[in-house]
């Protein structure tokens, strides 16, 4: 109708969209030109003006159909471009922070679609008729129930179904609502005796004066193992404490401030605090060096030079402006510092294990009042007891071409090959750097030489020099190496002193051809006291060649210790990704360590004799302490809920794969109602541990002032404090941890057995037939559910509540009186953690009843007790009292027939008693819920707990 009017106004055709928009503004229609061109402008300016989102007209843009980014900024908008894809839509793109879609409905209809997020909604505003979307701004979870994003709810408000609410009410039996089948039973669960944190502290004190060399214990989170490091220092005690990692370090360091321990020092590496004071101008650090806690001036060189291979102590310090000072105040004044103190804190993973820091541990762990040091291991598991050795392509290449024509040359060069060479299988790979190994055997020796040294070119030539103060010749020969550095070369002892005393550069060469180029092998400190090598900048630095400053710890001698230990190829732990080949091998206790102390949460007796058998060691295992009146743990009995049942990243294995990471329908579920559950009452902090795809999805929850933290199952460190401020602490779903792990774990400890590994599980369920590999996979994923709760702090807390949403068998904590087994349906039957005990309670009781049903029982007891219908009730009666078979249900028809394996679809529905879209939809029903695992597309099996 406007057509005429917008186009002498300098409007597109596809402007002219504007009609409609115009025609919702003017009522009646306005054909007046000028009134028109207002109107116009008008929509124009609020086009383009920002507003917002329940306010913003979106316009329409240009239609140019591309291909839509990676990512449109947000992971809940990366879900809905999911949805959109899925349904046919188009991307157009993006104007400011609305992103367009558009979809041909027929032939002569297209509809358009606008996208935006605000406030961690996702909004969509249909800006064509005749469309079923809204043609106003609404959030996409009103419109599509698919999309994996978590919606609104109005305030506290659980959504709950009539049945639910009958049951709420004390109308219908809890029984009357469809459950998942129960995992965890109250039957199971035992009564121990529980002692006090005060009696553990004094078994704990206890182990510290053990006199045996390598001791393991295991205490739970909070039971005071570091307060009794603490008090043992206080004690007039050494410790040297390991943490190996920097968080742990510094939480350490404060609680050592806190109690006014008086002599404590920390370790710290050479770019501690090196990014808050590197943007400071050089004069002004230097004239005042380590004045802003940074322990060394110039870091990043020194950094690049160990990673090559050498001590930069050796080549960089002696020249530093501030070396002096360094010796005083920096990095160098710390090994005298920690020997002074009683107590030593590090966070150098292996410290005690790795011989490349045998230097700095023999000069730490000197005698403090003729007592030997007392070394600590914190929270330390088995695997990573193991030195991991690796070594890039890139040195192996150097090697091969710096060196070649010699042992190690030849050495690199046969070594790449067998990682290079094509094969099928991983055992394959191993058998040939093996047998490369054991073909080099007899050039060990200068293997090891030639990895301590790197290789340069020179040329000797007859040029002489004469000692200026007696006029005797003191070499007859220089050598002229690569980039115009010269060195004499001395007739004897003597001459060296005398060109020594000169300050005149030489270098000792036996055999030489005169005029010729030739290699010249010689220790990377020569090589950078001769101005060969240049250590004035990083980027110098990192075109070194790579040596070994060790002689007794190089690649070779790793390998060498590898496959010693390692006598199968086929579960050795090594491992190529055509740029590193990695590899792990057994620790060795270094001399030093007279007594060692392993802490952890969470240690495996096992494992920790494997790590080092042929020492004496002796473990000792602290029971867990009561928790303090008042504190209770509810743990779901219903399922383990791993990632696959929480997300739906899996749900449309035909087109998406993995690509969806969104939350299934249980996971709705779940987070509404802890959602629900923390509006409800705003004065009560809340915490939720998940894993981490899940918690994208929770950035809004994330964002309530009453939510301490949300956080993944791998990232509870450094935070005591929020934990200790948390009164609820969620745990959602089993932590998930890539099969790959465990099988390196694996491998790692077992490796070595006679027995090759078996490596067969059933998928998602963490469920290995190798006892060995399912020994790991248990210390992985219980250790890290055991954590989250020990970090509670139930034994040493009050006012505590966990919610466990995980089926899981944690000992000590699901057989505990004070953990009650529900089922989500209670928790929505309670609308709330208050009044859960009593629905537990209720629905307890009337599971017993159910029990006690017989054959004698009256119909209208079986429905009152079962909230079944009368035809329902008839029907148990009659399976109770004998009569003619009824009909299966179809998720017990599915579940037996997977009781003996898995099985295809095809293959339930031509079993099952049920017409096939019903067999399909139940399928799915129980995957959801985690009854069954879907192990690939289109076969079942039942999980295992």
């Amino acid at each position: 109708m406007y057509l005429e009017i917008l186009g002498e106004k300098g409007c597109s055709c596809w402007d002219a969209r504007y009609e409609i928009l115009l025609g919702n503004l003017l009522d009646p229609p306005i054909i007046d030109k000028e009134v028109l061109f207002a109107h116009i402008d008008t929509l124009r300016a609020v086009l383009h003006e920002p507003a917002s989102p329940r306010e913003r007209q979106p316009k329409l843009v240009r239609q140019t159909i591309t291909f839509p980014p990676p990512s449109l900024g947000s992971h809940n908008l990366n879900l809905a471009k999911e949805a959109f894809v899925k349904r046919g839509f188009s991307y157009v793109g993006q104007d400011d922070s609305v992103h367009h879609w558009t979809r041909h409905a027929s032939k002569t209809d297209t509809e358009h679609v606008s996208l935006w997020e605000h406030d961690g909604t996702v909004w969509i505003w249909a800006l064509t008729p005749d469309t079923e979307l809204p043609m106003k701004a609404t959030p996409i979870t009103d419109v599509w129930d698919d999309t994996g994003i978590l919606p609104l709810t109005p305030g506290s408000v659980l959504p709950i179904s009539d049945k639910v609410l009958a049951v709420r009410e004390g109308k219908l039996s809890p029984l009357g609502i469809k459950r998942p089948s129960p995992i965890l039973r109250e039957q199971e669960r035992t009564t121990k005796v529980y002692e006090t944190l005060k009696k553990n502290a004094d078994q704990i004190r206890n182990v510290f004066d053990q006199d045996v060399r390598i001791l393991g214990l295991t205490a739970e989170i909070g039971a005071g193992k570091n307060y009794e490091v603490e008090s043992y220092v206080l004690g007039g005690k050494a410790i040297c404490l390991n943490v190996g990692n920097v968080r742990l370090a510094e939480g350490a360091e404060e609680r050592f401030e806190r109690r006014n321990l008086p002599s404590f020092a920390s370790w710290k590496s050479r770019m501690y605090r090196w990014e808050q004071v590197k943007d400071i101008p050089i004069h002004v650090r230097m004239a005042n060096p380590f004045q802003h806690g940074n322990v060394c001036e110039d870091p990043e060189r020194c950094d690049a030079l160990e990673k090559k291979g050498w001590d930069p102590r050796e080549s960089i310090c002696p020249q530093c402006p501030v070396y002096a000072a360094c010796q005083q105040h920096g990095y160098l004044s710390q090994p005298i510092t920690l020997q002074r103190a009683k107590a030593q804190i590090l966070d150098i993973p292996q410290l005690f294990f790795d011989p490349q820091y045998s230097g700095l541990l023999e000069a730490i762990l000197e005698h403090v009042d003729d007592t030997d040091r007392l070394c600590i291991m914190d929270e330390a598991q088995a695997h990573q007891l193991f030195l991991e050795c690796n070594i890039s392509k890139k040195v192996l290449e150097e090697w091969g071409a710096s060196w070649q024509g010699d042992a190690l040359g030849n050495f690199a060069k046969a070594l790449l090959n067998a990682l290079e060479t094509r094969d099928n299988t991983d055992s394959g790979t191993i058998k040939r750097i093996r047998a490369t190994v054991q073909l080099f055997q007899e050039q060990e020796e200068e293997l090891i030489d030639q990895m301590c040294q790197v290789n340069v070119q020179g040329r000797v030539v007859p040029r002489g020099v004469v000692d200026p103060e007696t006029g005797k010749e003191l070499a007859h020969f220089t050598i002229q190496f690569e980039g115009g550095v010269s060195a004499y070369i001395p007739l004897d002892d003597n001459t060296t002193e005398r060109l020594t005393a000169e300050r005149l550069p030489f270098f000792q060469l036996r055999f030489f051809v005169l005029n010729e180029d030739m290699e010249i092998p010689m220790p990377m400190a020569q090589a950078i006291e001769l101005g060969i090598l240049d250590v004035g900048t990083v980027a110098n630095i990192q075109a070194f060649p790579t040596v070994y400053q060790n002689p007794n710890w190089t690649f070779w001698h790793q390998l060498k210790r590898f496959f010693a230990h390692y006598t199968r190829d086929a579960d050795a732990p090594i491992g190529w990704n055509n740029k590193v080949l990695q590899l792990w091998m057994p620790p060795v206790l270094h001399p030093s360590v007279k007594r060692l102390l392993v802490m952890s949460s969470n240690f495996s007796e096992q494992h920790f004799q494997r790590t080092l058998p042929d020492e004496d060691i002796k473990v000792i295992s602290v029971k867990p302490a009561a928790w303090f009146v008042g504190n209770r743990v509810f743990q779901i009995r219903t399922g383990s809920y791993p990632l696959y049942a929480i997300s739906d990243y899996d749900s449309n294995w035909d087109t998406t794969g993995l690509s969806k990471t969104g939350l299934s329908k249980t996971g709705m579920r779940f987070f509404l109602g802890i959602r629900a559950e923390i509006e409800r009452d705003t004065n009560v902090k809340h915490a939720i541990i998940t894993n981490k795809t899940l918690t994208r999805q929770l950035t809004d929850i994330a964002r309530k002032d009453n939510v301490c933290f949300v956080t993944d199952f791998k990232k509870m460190d450094g935070l005591e404090g929020s934990f200790e401020e948390a009164q609820v602490v969620w745990i959602v779903g089993t932590p998930r941890w890539a099969a790959g792990l465990f099988w390196l774990r694996s491998q790692i400890l077992f490796g070595n057995d006679e027995k090759p590994l078996c490596y067969e599980a059933e998928p998602e369920s963490y469920l290995y037939k190798d006892e060995r590999v399912q020994s790991v996979c248990e210390q992985h994923v219980l250790g890290l559910l055991t954590k989250a709760v020990g970090r509670a702090g139930l034994n040493r807390l009050t006012g505590k509540t966990v919610v466990l949403i995980s089926s899981m068998v944690l000992p000590d904590i699901t057989d505990r009186p004070e953990t009650l087994l529900f089922d989500w349906e209670d928790f929505e039957v309670a609308g709330g953690l208050d009044k859960l005990p009593e629905v537990i309670a209720t629905r307890q009781r009337f599971e017993a009843e159910r029990d006690k049903l017989t054959a004698e029982s009256s119909r209208e007891e079986v429905e009152q007790i079962l909230g079944c219908s009368a035809r329902q009730a008839n029907r148990v009666l009659q399976k109770l009292r004998g009569g003619a078979p009824l009909r299966v249900p179809l998720r017990e028809q599915i579940l037996s027939a997977l009781a003996d394996g898995e099985k295809k679809t095809a293959e339930l529905v031509a079993t099952v008693d049920g017409y096939p879209t019903a067999v399909k939809n139940e399928l799915r029903r129980l995957v959801d819920v985690g009854e069954i695992v879907r192990v690939r597309r289109g076969v079942y099996v039942l999980p295992k707990v």
